[in-house]
């Protein structure tokens, strides 16, 4: 949002020289102590406007939103792009902008200003994205639209979050300072600046690139919860498998047992008390198997135990 409100070429809604930042060659003059006096002048006036600007809940979940969004993906991608929101930035001899979310390239995600004051950090932002509630159409789809390209900002989007509307904005060239429409394509706006295309999804503003969304944060978190949660239930699964597998392996080995001690029986072939112990106890399946094969044909309890 821009504070104050300047319609072109009429009077200003609020007009407060208490909140235009001094000209390039003013600022230059200025001593250390001074430039300190100015700043706090104009942060003291845009708390005043602040207070009277809310913009609703609604407002505050999609503005925080996109630029929690982007600047996760951005730290995910290894790509240096500080994203900023309600960030207080100052172009010379112009009135102070603060922008609900700005994206400044090649800028360490982790710097944390208080202000961005252009002649200071040496250069300008390079993309804002306004979020409407109940703000003036009028500010985010005229006055801003012309501000921004003064001061050549590269790229601006106007989100209006209450009827689910993107629009957005480019340069018409690097350097100039006239923005064109950014045309759709396939229901999305591409930013130039992010790489990443812009579209409107469930009320929300996401981003996608090469056709997939971003995801959040919490869709981060809750996919990992359901890898998290699919592992547990494979380990239970296979648990389950394996003791099923042991019982069944256990009542294969009794049974197997107990058909050894029975051919014995019937062929009168008398195993001793410990004998037929070791025939119930025996956990090895292979021996069993080889008392099994030889019982039918064993002269004597010996040789069928024989090694």
């Amino acid at each position: 949002m821009v504070y104050p409100i300047p319609p072109a070429r009429a009077p200003r809604v609020w007009d407060d020289p208490r909140i235009r930042f001094p000209d390039e060659d003013t600022w230059a003059k200025l001593s250390p102590a001074e430039r300190e006096a100015v700043i706090e002048r104009i942060e003291a006036t845009l708390d005043e406007y602040r207070e009277a600007m809310s913009e609703g809940t609604r407002h505050v979940k999609r503005k925080m939103g996109a630029a929690l969004d982007l600047d996760a993906h951005f730290r995910r991608a290894g790509r240096k792009v500080y994203i900023g929101s309600e960030l207080a930035v100052l172009y010379p001899g112009e009135d102070v902008i603060v922008p609900d979310v700005l994206a400044v390239l090649d800028c360490d995600p982790d710097y944390e200003p208080e202000r961005w004051i252009v002649p200071a950090e040496r250069r300008g932002i390079d993309l804002v994205i306004e979020v409407r509630n109940l703000g003036k159409k009028h500010k985010d789809l005229v006055e801003n639209v012309r501000d921004y390209a003064r001061v050549r900002i590269p790229e601006y989007f106007s989100y209006d979050c209450r009827r689910g509307i993107l629009r957005g904005w480019r340069l018409t060239e690097p350097g100039g300072q006239t923005y064109l429409p950014i045309v759709p394509q396939g229901g999305a706006l591409r930013s130039r600046v992010l790489e990443l295309d812009l579209a409107v999804v469930d009320a929300r503003l996401r981003f996608f690139i090469n056709q997939s969304m971003v995801p959040t944060e919490r869709e981060l978190v809750d996919r990992l919860q359901r890898l998290v949660d699919e592992r547990a239930e494979a380990l239970a699964d296979a648990e389950r498998q394996r003791t099923d597998a042991a019982d069944k392996l256990s009542r294969v080995q009794v049974a197997l047992a107990r058909s050894v001690l029975d051919v014995c029986r019937l062929r009168g072939l008398t195993l001793s008390e410990d004998q037929r112990a070791r025939v119930l106890a025996e956990p090895d399946a292979a021996a069993l198997a080889t008392w099994a094969e030889r019982a039918p044909d064993a002269p004597s309890a010996d040789a069928l135990f024989a090694p």
